[in-house]
């Protein structure tokens, strides 16, 4: 019978667990203190419920395991090499993206709205009239199934949508938009794409937003760009782990600059992505073990 590791704490509901156990041998985990200890303990399982804790380190020592975990941006890694030993990667595509997509039109508003700065003030503002939503034009760097919810409700609000796509102008596009969203996943072809130069390329006064990882662009850069009048404002969910930390240097550093909106990591985090994700992993259990794997990730380094 096929083996099946739960590696952390999963609120999985009674029907969860007995499907999980159709399927397979289920097992505890304890809580590895290394990611030795961890390589050790998930040793002869064919698949590992994670949740993301101490996999990175370890991908170019597994062979003939699934990792699969109930989120969907776990980082950067050559799914072709983990094929080679017969490792596979499975996300929870999809079960926080309603979620992620409430954050981005919330920050989107919050921007040009300048909701935060009415939000139960106990001053005597100056008559301020801020700006709509309508007919400013948007670019989405990432067409992903976020990247295209976050476009749709975009138009809702009649703002004009564009989408960067590989092999696209990436320089073109940015001058005509009012607000770029960065909903890119971790991939050579993405790190440090939006780099200083992009940001100080972008037009006068847009703003910039985003959920995904700094992997993906400079943070420094955005911040020069912020302090040099180019970029208006940034709104970020920040994505050093863990969630809720305000202690880190990434988080700390975007709170360095009032016109930045900054979150602790806690875009996708609500009950229904929760359990949405707890369910998309338990059938990327059963899809693996029955011969029809789901939600399998396709990656590259080089």
């Amino acid at each position: 019978m096929k083996k099946i590791a739960l590696d952390g704490d999963f609120n999985f509901t009674d029907e969860q667990v007995a499907r999980l156990n159709a399927v397979g041998q289920v097992e505890k985990l304890g809580n590895a203190s290394s990611d030795e200890e961890w390589l050790k303990a998930v040793q002869g399982y064919d698949v590992v419920c994670n949740w993301g804790d101490h996999v990175l380190a370890n991908l170019d020592k597994l062979e003939n395991v699934l990792i699969t975990y109930p989120y969907t941006e776990l980082g950067s890694f050559d799914s072709e090499e983990l094929a080679k030993r017969n490792v596979y990667i499975a996300n929870a595509r999809g079960g926080n993206r309603k979620s992620i997509v409430e954050w981005a039109m919330f920050m989107v508003l919050s921007l040009y709205r300048q909701f935060p700065t009415f939000l139960r003030t106990t001053e005597q503002h100056p008559f301020t009239s801020t700006e709509s939503l309508e007919g400013k034009t948007v670019l989405i760097v990432g067409h992903g199934t976020i990247g295209t919810e976050i476009g749709e409700r975009c138009e809702a609000f009649g703002m004009n949508v564009d989408y960067f796509n590989r092999g696209d102008d990436l320089a073109a596009k940015t001058s005509q938009a009012d607000v770029v969203v960065n909903a890119l996943n971790c991939n050579p072809s993405s790190k440090n794409l939006l780099d200083a130069d992009f940001f100080s390329k972008m037009k006068k006064g847009a703003f910039y937003l985003t959920f995904s990882r700094p992997y993906t662009y400079d943070i420094d850069g955005l911040i020069t760009a912020i302090e040099a009048g180019t970029v208006g404002g940034a709104a970020i969910d920040c994505d050093p782990e863990p969630l809720f930390d305000v202690s880190n240097d990434f988080y700390k550093k975007c709170l360095s600059n009032e016109k930045i909106l900054v979150t602790p990591h806690v875009a996708g985090v609500t009950k229904q992505a929760a359990a949405n994700g707890l369910e998309v992993m338990v059938k990327n259990v059963e899809s693996y073990l029955n011969g029809t794997p789901q939600n399998i990730l396709k990656k590259y380094t080089a």
